[in-house]
């Protein structure tokens, strides 16, 4: 398999860019190489502005947009083929620094993506000296990745991370080697995040996981049984068994979980008390207006909710919407927020038609659908069960019931800026 490539880079290493235009028959795998430097035009080709400019999770979103448009480019080359790569650093520069000089690259395709770092220390370098360093980085994580991307197996879900095989030149010089994390799906998988190759819409699914185990699959039709191994050892192909229907409501937390926290934990416990029924998280790698999160990003999230909550099962779905999640799992009862339920009431979030609106919340009540509202703390109190009524249509209140617990209120956003801020705390 020819693998054919976007590149977008920014911060620093984009010497990787003429290093790799001056190889004979280059054109022959670079479609494009972009260099969006000021925050504005990394706003623009993200579509978004990031919470940071320089991370891991940064680099992943400059590799998705990149692979996103090496499809636009090449709409009639086979998606397995193209690989999007993004780069992002903090290097030595004319004004001081925040934070550690570093550098994230990323690869990702359909079958796989991987996340690459590196720390440059607190040696005196010069700037072309740090961006050679970090070209040489960008060449490593985007050979890496194409040697393991053309000898894909069958394997499924796997996740790994090693030290870079090849690393820079000034490698000894570095506060710590390079590495490298990468997850692989098979085309199964790729469906599932990125719907089938010929355009038509990925099949409704959700993946549960339990203690790092896929052991279900969930449809609009039933439930399948799977044999799995472990996340972390090498999976073969799931072997589907005979399909097993759940006939008992379920409990279902549906969010990010990035990261899970306090608050999660507090809504958990007053859940299951309420209700007198184990919990499990649901995560959807699909959003209404955003691009799939990738299959690294997915598992560590299952990982996280694991070792916070070991025992509880975790879903992975394609779901973004309630209906959809519904149509996976009737007779379910969704844990939510009260934000989130006036939202599913505003005829905005239903293309400003009340009477689509209506059509979803009756086809929710013909699933069994049930939400247990969690009220945001407004001003020091909680907002009550009448005024939750007086602000949703009625055949959709008739399907909540308030919980009368207050939990705390904890800003997954600000949890992550403090992980950058303190990320050995």
């Amino acid at each position: 398999m020819a693998l054919r490539f976007v590149v977008s880079i920014t911060g620093g290493g984009s010497a990787f860019i003429s290093d790799y235009l001056a190889l004979p028959g280059a054109s022959g795998s670079l479609i494009e190489a972009l260099v969006p430097y000021s925050r504005a035009a990394m706003d623009a080709f993200l579509g978004r502005t990031p919470e940071s400019y320089c991370s891991e999770t940064t680099a992943r979103l400059i590799a998705s947009a990149a692979y996103a448009r090496a499809q636009t480019l090449e709409p009639e080359n086979d998606p397995d083929a193209l690989l999007g790569i993004g780069a992002t650093a903090s290097i030595v520069a004319d004004r001081p620094k925040k934070g550690k000089r570093r550098a994230f690259c990323a690869a990702i395709s359909r079958r796989g993506v991987f996340s690459a770092s590196i720390w440059l220390g607190e040696r005196a370098r010069t700037r072309a000296e740090e961006e050679r360093i970090v070209a040489d980085f960008i060449l490593s994580t985007a050979l890496f990745a194409a040697r393991k991307l053309k000898s894909l197996s069958d394997a499924t879900w796997r996740v790994f991370s090693e030290t870079l095989l090849e690393p820079v030149k000034d490698a000894d010089s570095l506060e710590t080697p390079a590495s490298i994390s990468w997850a692989l799906i098979d085309s199964d998988g790729a469906d599932f995040l990125y719907g089938r190759k010929d355009g038509a819409p990925a099949v409704l699914r959700a993946l549960r996981w339990n203690d790092g185990i896929m052991d279900r699959v969930a449809t609009s039709e039933g439930e399948t049984l799977v044999v799995s191994d472990s996340l972390e050892g090498a999976l073969a192909t799931p072997k589907l068994c005979e399909r097993q229907p759940d006939s008992l409501r379920r409990v279902i937390f549906p969010g990010s979980f990035n990261p899970p926290h306090e608050g999660h934990a507090q809504i958990v416990a007053a859940a299951e008390r309420r209700l007198g029924a184990p919990l499990e998280f649901e995560i959807s790698a699909r959003n209404v207006d955003k691009p799939p999160l990738d299959a690294l990003e997915l598992l560590q999230r299952v990982k996280s909710l694991a070792e916070k909550f070991p025992g509880k099962s975790v879903w992975i779905s394609n779901a973004p919407r309630f209906l959809e999640k519904a149509e996976l799992a009737p007779r379910s009862t969704f844990v939510v927020g009260a934000d989130t339920i006036l939202r599913l009431g505003d005829p905005r979030y239903a293309g400003d038609s009340p009477e689509r609106r209506d059509a979803i919340v009756a086809r929710l009540a013909e699933l069994g659908a049930r939400f247990l509202v969690f009220p945001r703390m407004k001003d020091g109190r909680a907002a009550t069960s009448e005024e939750l009524a007086r602000l949703l249509p009625p055949a959709l209140a008739d399907l909540c019931e308030v919980a009368p617990d207050q939990v705390a209120e904890i800003s997954s956003t600000e949890l992550r800026a403090a992980a950058r801020r303190f990320p050995n705390a």
